[in-house]
């Protein structure tokens, strides 16, 4: 029975350990504001808005930053040398004078111009972080409409230890149960 019990906590810890949290604040600006977001470029027509075209949120940023690039962005906590996953949806109608971008510690993920995207969710692993503090930053420019952006997330990806200690909680369990049958 001890052995089962120090199996289930060995399980429990690495499933929590394995937990994906979110370090992006209002990452789905569902407090309808920027809260936890920094607003820089040409900030005009940039926005929360109450959601107007199908997204999974009750409020998305909308920016049509004409001339030049609208940013927000934040600085998040991060491990020196930790791995991060980095995902978040867009929806863009416009087909000329469009520019997006995301950046992550100071390097283009990804970007877009003049391109179509119904609600697209994106994603990019195994992005490295080389400070205790990491910025994450989206310039948007639309001049003759709005690109949105929604459910932005950041999560650690789990290290190898945490699979070990997973493995380890299941195989004394299965033996345990074993012990138990024979």
């Amino acid at each position: 029975m001890k052995n089962v019990f120090l199996a289930l906590i060995l399980a429990a810890t690495a499933f929590t350990a394995n937990a994906q949290q979110n370090l992006v604040v209002n990452g789905d600006f569902e407090t309808g504001n920027f809260t936890g977001w920094t607003k820089s470029g040409n900030t005009s027509l940039s926005d929360v808005i109450a959601n107007s075209v199908t997204s999974n949120s009750t409020y998305v940023w909308r920016s049509g930053a004409t001339g030049s690039l609208n940013y927000i962005s934040q600085n998040l906590a991060t491990t020196v040398g930790g791995l991060y996953t980095l995902s978040f949806d867009v929806f863009n109608s416009a087909t000329s004078n469009q520019t997006f971008e995301a950046w992550f510690d100071g390097a283009l993920v990804y970007s877009f111009s003049n391109e179509v995207q119904n609600w697209t969710n994106h994603g990019f692993a195994n992005l490295v972080a080389t400070g205790l503090s990491t910025e994450l930053k989206f310039g948007v420019r639309n001049d003759p409409s709005f690109t949105r952006l929604d459910n932005i997330g950041v999560t650690a990806v789990p290290e190898p230890g945490t699979y070990a200690m997973l493995l380890a909680g299941l195989g004394i369990l299965g033996l345990s149960l074993k012990r138990r049958a024979s």
